[in-house]
């Protein structure tokens, strides 16, 4: 059997702060409060991490349901990217594990890709952000992980670098194009 699948895209989403530090930012990406399932099927909220030289994003959605002959499929997926400096040079991984229910009986597939691409293919586009905006201007928000163990010597030098900073509860987020 040979079921085709394509990458949603969803407006009815919206990001909360997770967690921030000079290094990167966490976000929470959720459906908004009253997004109909078509805008977004997220029922868990996915994690974005975006730093200067890599952004990443992992969750779960409903890939596809049906009332009818009880058809569920879930996928999860995780892509990850790394670039010299924001946008220059990126190498992105991106794969995807799908299972559920279809034809009354079990099914799985999984798909993965690594590949290089041109920095001129790489997009950004905006995430609203409607919580904890208020982290951006915290004292963590600059501080440096691990810089005071660093500063005694211990493994892991750590390095300050910006994160995406919300314009008016938006934040930037800088994704290569994979397909």
């Amino acid at each position: 059997m040979s079921i085709a699948w394509d990458q949603p895209t969803y407006s009815g989403t919206a990001g909360s702060v997770a967690g921030i530090n000079a290094k990167e930012t966490t976000y929470h990406i959720s459906c908004t409060k009253d997004a109909p399932k078509s805008l977004c099927q997220i029922d868990k909220p996915w994690t974005m991490i975006q730093a200067e030289n890599s952004w990443s994003l992992t969750g779960v959605y409903t890939a596809w349901s049906s009332e009818k002959g009880g058809n569920a499929v879930t996928a999860t997926q995780d892509y990850s990217c790394s670039f010299k400096h924001w946008t220059e040079s990126p190498s992105c991984s991106f794969s995807v594990m799908v299972t559920g229910t279809i034809g009354g009986g079990p099914w799985s597939s999984s798909a993965s890709t690594h590949l290089s691409i041109p920095s001129d293919k790489v997009t950004s586009f905006g995430l609203l952000v409607t919580g904890g905006v208020e982290s951006f201007t915290m004292p963590q928000a600059t501080q440096t992980p691990g810089a005071a163990a660093a500063a005694l010597g211990a493994p892991g030098k750590a390095k300050a670098v910006a994160t995406g900073i919300p314009l008016a509860g938006a934040a930037a987020v800088a994704v290569a194009a994979m397909f």
